[in-house]
């Protein structure tokens, strides 16, 4: 999944404080702000555009899963059969 940053004005100590208890409980500042712009997401982006985006999503990534064909082998310019039957080869 692709992935954006988002800039916060917070004041410092007020981040750090939280920032320190958050550690001591064993859980990460970045992670439960993610979780809580995901909460934001889900209460306020109506359900029927969640599940457009959630299908342009899955259809994005269905087909950058495939993989691409491989390109037909040629053979090679210099193949045995030729350098053997150059008359000038000693």
């Amino acid at each position: 999944m692709k992935t954006i940053t988002v800039k916060l004005k917070i004041d410092p100590q007020k981040f750090t404080a939280a920032q320190q208890f958050m550690e001591e409980k064993g859980l990460d500042i970045s992670t439960e702000l993610s979780k809580t712009v995901e909460a934001f997401y889900k209460r306020y982006v109506p359900s029927a555009v969640r599940k457009y985006i959630e299908k342009a999503t899955s259809a994005t990534h269905a087909h950058a899963a495939k993989p691409f064909p491989s390109a037909p082998e040629r053979p090679s310019e210099y193949g045995s059969e030729e350098a053997n039957s150059d008359p000038d080869c000693s």
